[in-house]
């Protein structure tokens, strides 16, 4: 309700100065226009007109009139007034003014003109008018507070939909510069929806650009942009940091105002996932302009409100260490990289870029013999030990499936040496003996397997399903059949192996995985666990591939999908706690990449031995 000003009277036989200005600015934050009209001496023929339009040029959703005091003077009154306007997705301006009146034969009338909706509105034609200016965007840190993202002169590669006269052409020559199918595909449904739209398909760095402006600039239909954008400060962080660019028409329906389709947005990553909160909110001023588009002087201003940083755990040394490793790794990798005493992910490493889908936490791969971890801790919660009787036959049938060692058939006795040399059938033969379909589940679970990492960026839970029947768990034993994981899922299990604590792994800080509970594995298994991944270095399946001293490791060999041979993802996990000031726990996956000890064992030795150095200081 509005409130009262002081009221000095004087002789009236209608409505009181207090009830007309009472009336009227009730009306007006009603934008009630006729009955502000109807309490008005003498209106204009556009009263109606001016007062809509200056509310609809600044973007106004609400509008609160507050009055002041109200001063009568004989027959005239003036009362000072604050219009709080909000505007779309930006906030709340106040526009000081005053409210006059007159009494002509004892009616009091509001003596209106365009200045009593701001005093510097004072001529024909005048109008307000927005500017909305963000702050500079907020920083992504990593450990220590350290930037992970720099400044780069780029170019946005992308299409207009009225400049295209061959869309097969315009698809081929997005494709054959190296442009995601789905950012082509979403990018050309974009352009034919709003023809004269930029749609961004990929950006690019500067000499890149200038080595394929030659075979996509003369194509019709494609547009180029150059900007001055943030990019990820080690080249490995590309997928994880992720890219900011010109906002497309869903996203700009998505964010609503005070976007426009001038922003420039997250696209991918954290720069995506916190948009927002990077981006903070921006601040506006309201103008007064001129028929002739001259500025008449400043009506409101609102200060922009920061963004804030997206701090991570990110270490830059451990990042820019694993980023250096894997440089010559020419298929699609992932390196992730725990501090396995805490569970805070220390690094993670894509090779190749992926369009913006990171493989290190959204990858969902079988992880072959590297999941005999958790075989192992369920055949020793079943009483096992690395000295339990095993042996290796070349093959083994269950259930009419025929299961095969991928990585060695030299002969085993026991359950360590089965384990070093990654013996598909020793495994097979123990587990269809001492474990039930449950028994993986609740191991599985145990490992936070098909558990949301809820770390701050999507992250593939894992899935480990219940084996349907015997030839099901075979599979699954073995870390094939329907198990399916990422390689951050198994530097949590590679984490957990090394410290006998499994915890949630952490990315940004104040996400829900900050908060989760640890759980403790039994010390036997620890303890075996210790001596059966260090047998795989020694005399297994990673020996001879440089790995320092004091790494425990398990390989895994992967095969899926179709072909002859198949295609076979070459998997490496383990923990070293001798090569920095903390404990590392590692899982690489090198996709196609045959088996996981000559194909990552020597990269992840390299990642090591540089941590050893930085370690150092050298």
């Amino acid at each position: 309700m509005l409130a009262a000003g002081v009221l000095t009277t004087a002789c009236s036989t209608g409505p009181t100065a207090h009830d007309v200005a009472q009336s009227y600015l009730t009306a007006w934050s009603n934008r009630d226009w006729a009955a502000m009209r109807a309490l008005v001496a003498s209106p204009p023929a556009d009263f109606t007109a001016v007062n809509s339009a200056a509310l609809t040029d600044i973007g106004a959703q609400r509008l609160t009139v507050r009055p002041g005091r109200l001063i009568v003077t004989g027959k005239s009154a003036h009362e000072p007034v604050v219009e709080r306007v909000s505007l779309a997705g930006v906030g709340t301006v106040s526009i000081a003014t005053t409210l006059h009146l007159t009494s002509t034969s004892g009616r009091w009338r509001v003596t209106w003109s365009p200045a009593t909706i701001a005093p510097q509105l004072t001529g024909p034609g005048d109008r307000l008018a927005v500017a909305v200016a963000w702050p500079p965007r907020a920083q992504i840190l990593g450990a220590g507070g350290a930037p992970l993202t720099t400044q780069a002169a780029m170019v946005t590669i992308g299409v207009e939909g009225q400049r295209i006269k061959k869309p097969a052409a315009v698809r081929a020559a997005l494709a054959a510069a190296g442009a995601p199918k789905q950012a082509i595909d979403s990018a050309l449904t974009g352009a034919k929806a709003q023809p004269t739209w930029f749609e961004p398909v990929f950006t690019v760095g500067w000499r890149r650009y200038q080595q394929l402006k030659p075979a996509i600039y003369p194509i019709p239909g494609t547009v180029f942009e150059t900007v001055h954008e943030r990019v990820p400060a080690s080249p490995g962080l590309d997928d994880l940091v992720g890219s900011v660019g010109p906002v497309t028409a869903q996203q700009l329906t998505a964010l609503g105002a005070p976007y426009t389709a001038q922003s420039d947005v997250g696209q991918s990553g954290l720069e995506l996932a916190y948009q927002k909160q990077l981006a903070g909110q921006p601040g506006a001023t309201v103008t007064a302009v001129s028929a002739a588009g001259a500025t008449l002087g400043t009506v409101a201003t609102l200060r922009p409100t920061p963004g804030r940083p997206v701090r991570t755990s990110i270490d830059p040394v451990v990042e820019n260490d694993a980023a250096k490793a894997l440089a010559d790794v020419r298929k699609h990798a992932a390196l992730v990289a725990l501090n396995a005493s805490t569970g805070q992910v220390l690094a993670l490493v894509t090779t190749l870029g992926t369009g913006g889908f990171d493989l290190a936490l959204d990858g969902a791969f079988p992880p072959g013999s590297s999941f005999k971890v958790v075989t192992s801790t369920a055949l020793i919660e079943h009483g096992l030990t690395p000295a339990s009787p095993a042996s290796c036959p070349s093959q083994v049938t269950v259930d009419g499936e025929v299961f095969h060692n991928a990585e060695g058939t030299a002969p085993v006795s026991n359950l360590l040496h089965a384990f070093a040399e990654s013996c598909n059938t020793a495994f097979i033969g123990l587990a269809t003996r001492h474990l039930t379909a449950a028994d993986f589940t609740a191991t599985a679970t145990t490992y936070r397997l098909g558990i949301a990492p809820r770390l701050g960026l999507p992250a593939f839970a894992g899935s480990v399903p219940a084996p349907a029947d015997a030839a099901d768990l075979a599979a699954t034993t073995i870390g094939q059949g329907r198990v399916l994981v990422s390689p951050l899922n198994m530097a949590v299990v590679a984490a957990a192996a090394d410290t006998g604590v499994v915890r949630a792994a952490r990315l940004v800080v104040g996400a829900p995985a900050d908060s989760v509970a640890p759980a403790t594995l039994p010390g036997t298994v620890v303890r075996y666990l210790h001596e059966m991944m260090a047998q795989v270095v020694a005399t297994g399946t990673a020996s001879g591939q440089g790995l320092p001293a004091g790494t425990d490791a398990k390989t895994g060999t992967a095969q899926y999908g179709h072909g002859n041979p198949l295609p076979t993802d070459a998997w490496l996990i383990g923990f070293n706690n001798r090569v920095y000031p903390t404990d590392i726990a590692f899982a690489m996956v090198t996709v196609d990449g045959g088996n996981g000890g000559p194909t990552d064992g020597p990269v992840v030795a390299n990642f090591l031995d540089l941590l050893h150095r930085s370690g150092n200081g050298k």
